[in-house]
């Protein structure tokens, strides 16, 4: 009987722990400067454990390494509506153009955020990042 309710507390506690959703879309411009351009679009929907790395790639070698995890609030009881999301965004040339660590990405669950990189001006890179709970 103790192995059996051993048994149930440890499958109850694995399962309690909560994933996190991040639907992310990389958008890539090329020609704004010249009043057109072409649009290149990667979108993904991944599920993440705490603190879990997740790199969402495009064909042209424009990519974002992302992890999330949730923050608890102090005005909040149960769990979190907030989460925190770090990672670097890539140009094609593999070079680091934007990290999200500073200022602290927080996005609480079900809104979006989008961050903007624009190189020479001709070309901009667009993630939106939009975490939900799973």
């Amino acid at each position: 009987m103790k192995t059996l309710i051993l048994c149930l507390f440890l499958t109850l506690s694995v399962a309690a722990e909560a994933n996190i959703g991040l639907n992310v879309s990389l958008i890539y411009k090329k020609g704004i400067g010249k009043g057109f351009f072409l649009s290149t679009e990667q979108h993904s929907i991944q599920s993440i454990d705490d603190k879990e790395h997740v790199l969402i790639q495009m064909k042209n070698g424009i990519k974002a390494d992302i992890s999330a995890f949730y923050i608890q609030s102090i005005h909040e009881y149960g769990p979190s509506g907030f989460v925190r999301i770090k990672g670097d965004l890539y140009n094609v040339n593999g070079k680091i153009v934007k990290t999200f660590n500073q200022p602290n990405l927080d996005i609480y669950l079900g809104q979006t955020k989008s961050i903007t990189h624009q190189e020479r001006n001709e070309e901009q890179i667009e993630i939106i990042i939009t975490p939900v709970s799973l």
